[in-house]
């Protein structure tokens, strides 16, 4: 008896809180997040609600607030006044999700779009590409660990199909980021294989998602952060009431060129003192030897096309620019990120997707951008003429024509002079 009482001393506490687990995992998903929740979620652009499924699912169908994704990269943390989430709170009648910070390139943005497929049909979205996304090397490692997870890797995992080359070619982006260890990575390599998953793999899958999706939906209001109190709100009513254009756009001139007074690359004051000025003998002539032209991350755009076209998705796609002051004193060469940018649109035209903001001249312009690569002040006043024109007026029915020949490792490491995307296009396209 003694014994006994010992071991349950011992043991009891551990059985005790697994079974609770269970229970708690096994009750009904709730996911009634309030809308002041959604708002805060939608300018987060936390990594947990980046991974997050019930939150975004939820906003993005909730008829009360029109929330509309955009997603991109480190661009969206600027938040000054003119930002695309300020300028919708006070002039239009819908609310940008904001997805996306450093690192979250094309193949993240795949797991995001994939893991809310349902709320994306027949919708509207932003997606924002970056030249600088498209490096030798594509996605690091690190980052896509960090803003992907095993519920994103399962959910598309449950669905996935050998036959397809979209899913095979995701299959071998996940076994060279993430490797072939687990229930992920063995799924991946039978999918990359063209091999079928079986009715075991299928119930482990379905297992994990299940207690993942318990995880989401309880933990979803964790670590959302206080943009939407700190950055939001407060901008708001530095705003004119009624919307003007040409105003908005002086005002931000005016307010860019004051704040980017301190030196030659008209970057914020603020940015040059802490990331620029300590280092500035060493970034001259540093991006002599950048390039764009040659990445994988052309395949990865590839299979976001692929799932925009899966949810009849209408897509609004922006290419910023650089500062040109900036790219003239670190040497980068502008005849190839004019080359990248013509690459970008080929792949987007010749597949249907004709709506294309290209900013990528407008980097000299005053105040457009706020620092080396990103558009604030005057860009983003810009950006939200063209966002809310897209959004708010009626757009036809998008006819997309993918071509899996986007996802070779020809086009992907194809010099994109007009010579030879012309080939390209007559001798794969047709």
């Amino acid at each position: 008896m003694h014994n006994s009482k010992r071991l349950w001393s011992i043991f009891g506490p551990v059985i005790l809180a697994f079974v609770l687990i269970l229970i708690l995992f096994s009750l009904p998903i709730s996911g009634n997040h309030s809308t002041t929740t959604e708002k805060r979620a939608a300018v987060s652009l936390s990594p947990v609600v980046f991974k997050n499924q019930s939150l975004k699912k939820q906003a993005l169908n909730d008829k009360r607030v029109n929330f509309v994704p955009f997603f991109g990269s480190s661009e969206l943390r600027r938040m000054d006044r003119f930002h695309p989430s300020v300028m919708a709170a006070r002039y239009h009648n819908y609310t940008p999700f904001l997805f996306g910070s450093r690192g979250t390139q094309s193949l993240p943005q795949f797991f995001n779009i994939n893991s809310m497929e349902n709320s994306m049909t027949d919708q509207k979205a932003v997606y924002i590409i970056s030249p600088q996304w498209f490096t030798k090397q594509g996605i690091m490692a690190p980052a896509f660990k960090y803003y992907n997870g095993s519920y994103a890797n399962l959910t598309w995992l449950r669905h996935a199909n050998p036959k397809s080359p979209y899913d095979r070619y995701v299959a071998k982006r996940l076994l060279s980021l993430i490797g072939s260890d687990g229930t992920v990575g063995a799924g991946a390599r039978k999918i990359a294989a063209g091999q079928p998953l079986s009715s075991w793999d299928r119930t482990v899958i379905n297992t994990r998602i299940n207690l993942l999706a318990h995880e989401d939906a309880l933990f979803s209001e964790f670590q959302i952060n206080r943009n939407y109190e700190k950055h939001i709100l407060p901008n708001i009513n530095h705003l004119p009431k009624k919307y003007d254009y040409q105003k908005l756009y002086t005002q931000a001139e005016q307010i860019g060129k004051a704040d980017s007074n301190n030196n030659r690359f008209h970057i914020r004051n603020a940015f040059y003192n802490r990331q620029v000025k300590p280092q500035i003998g060493k970034l001259a002539g540093s991006q002599a030897k950048f390039s764009y032209t040659a990445s994988p991350e052309y395949g990865d755009l590839q299979v976001v096309l692929n799932q925009f076209k899966n949810t009849n998705s209408n897509v609004l796609f922006v290419i910023p620019p650089v500062n040109a002051k900036w790219e003239k004193f670190t040497g980068l060469n502008m005849k190839m990120y004019y080359r990248t940018v013509a690459k970008i649109k080929f792949q987007l035209h010749e597949q249907g997707f004709n709506h294309v903001l290209d900013l990528s001249h407008d980097g000299d312009k005053p105040a457009f951008m706020e620092d080396t690569i990103h558009i604030g002040w005057a860009g983003w006043v810009k950006f939200d003429r063209a966002t809310n024109q897209f959004i708010s007026t009626k757009q036809a029915q998008p006819r997309y024509r993918m071509n899996d020949q986007f996802l070779s490792k020809q086009w992907m490491n194809l010099n994109p002079t007009s010579r030879n995307l012309q080939n390209f296009k007559d001798q794969k396209l047709h």
